[in-house]
């Protein structure tokens, strides 16, 4: 069957503009911002298409340079959505300046005589290089996001910039045919195109849905089903390359009796605080997770027994400082911080099924020792440990290994 680059462009809009139609809804339903910037990233490459079929009706120039600026801001506004999916700035800025120096350049290769090979390697390199950046951005995983959406979204995009970048250095290299005679060669990169953008739109709903899913509603933080799944996953990596892997159980000292005193907005409120409090103690690819009403779960991948005690310690010390006065109520809450560790060949926890044993262990031992401090899980049977001695800040190490 023959069919002509300008049908399949046609079409390739019909889909585009379901495509953004699609994502409008669900961002409406899901009350997700990036969803809405994905969705007129769709309505630009939309664009994008129609001025490019529209070519022989509109004019080269016209069509070139406003079909070419639709689809580099597209492009961009992706990269944009998940830098919001992230909860990052936009970086709008960069998406026009981009857009802005690609239409120049097409422009003055217009005027200069018309040399289509270097239009098609400076459109395909500014694309294939916005592709590459929101592959990368996605593969930078943070903490609290979905793993496996994000990996597949990824290479999806990564397809994208490796055939745009193919596409550009084979045209001007004359490996590849010039575009603008319809041979099946042009068709397959539109239809190609055309299949990896429905591929992108669905694998970055069900990242949306994934997140979504993933989240505690009250506290932004994962929610228990999601932080364990997570610390599974995070002590196989750390089995495997034998490094160690920290548990943190964190609980809100006397929480009860501020749901009581103050009524339950004033609990949430202060279970809100906590959780902004979370991200200024830990790293950046440390895991905090709402294990069960006011008690945390902090997965610490490569950390020690005394980073995860430094860790506690920062977030206790940030509780006692900024959590005591919520909503003009002076709610004196503290916490109490529960540690365990797993360390390759040491005997010891080494499933998160037994490390949150171990560090609940730790945390009521705590609550038994008055409250308002980090214990440390006992270390395995055998292993040569001293006496359990007191640290600075109302810390415990319940038998510290000997030295």
């Amino acid at each position: 069957m023959d069919f002509q680059v300008q049908t399949v462009l046609s079409v390739s809009a019909v889909v585009g503009l379901l495509l953004a139609g699609l994502q409008l809804l669900a961002g409406w339903r899901l009350r997700q911002s990036c969803v809405f910037v994905w969705s007129l990233a769709n309505l630009f490459l939309t664009a994008g298409c129609v001025f490019l079929a529209a070519r022989v009706d509109i004019g080269l120039p016209a069509s070139v340079l406003v079909g070419n600026c639709c689809i580099l801001i597209g492009m961009g506004l992706i990269y944009s959505g998940i830098r919001v999916f992230d909860e990052r700035p936009p970086g709008l800025a960069a998406v026009a300046t981009v857009a802005l120096l690609g239409t120049g350049l097409l422009g003055l290769s217009l005027w200069s005589g018309n040399n289509m090979a270097d239009r098609v390697t400076i459109s395909s390199i500014l694309v294939g290089g916005w592709s590459a950046t929101a592959g990368r951005a996605l593969l930078q995983t943070p903490g609290c996001g979905p793993i496996i959406s994000r990996v597949a979204s990824a290479i999806v995009l990564i397809m994208v910039a490796a055939g745009y970048t193919i596409r550009g250095v084979g045209v001007q290299f004359g490996l590849l045919p010039l575009p603008g005679n319809g041979g099946p060669a042009e068709v397959l990169v539109v239809i190609a195109g055309l299949g990896l953008a429905i591929c992108w739109t669905f694998g970055s709903l069900y990242m949306v849905l994934e997140k979504v899913a993933s989240l505690d509603d009250l506290t932004g933080l994962l929610n228990r089903r999601a932080a364990l799944q997570r610390g599974e996953e995070l002590l196989r990596f750390a089995r495997a390359r034998r490094q160690p892997f920290s548990l943190l159980l964190a609980d809100l000292d006397h929480f009860k009796s501020v749901n009581d005193r103050f009524g339950h907005d004033v609990g949430d409120l202060a279970l809100k605080h906590f959780a902004a409090l979370v991200p200024q103690s830990i790293r950046a690819n440390d895991v905090a997770g709402r294990y069960g009403g006011e008690e945390f779960c902090i997965l610490l991948p490569g950390a020690e027994a005394k980073g995860a005690f430094a860790t506690a310690e920062r977030l206790r010390l940030l509780v006692e400082e900024q959590l005591r006065d919520i909503g003009g109520h002076d709610i004196g809450v503290t916490l109490t911080v529960g540690a365990a560790t797993y360390i390759p060949g040491s005997g010891g926890p080494d499933t998160i099924a037994d490390l949150i044993i171990a560090a609940d262990g730790a945390l009521y031992s705590g609550k038994a020792l008055g409250r308002n401090r980090t214990v440390i899980a006992q270390p395995p049977a055998g292993e040569a440990v001293s006496a359990p001695r007191e640290l600075p800040g109302h810390g415990v190490i319940a038998a510290e290994p000997s030295r």
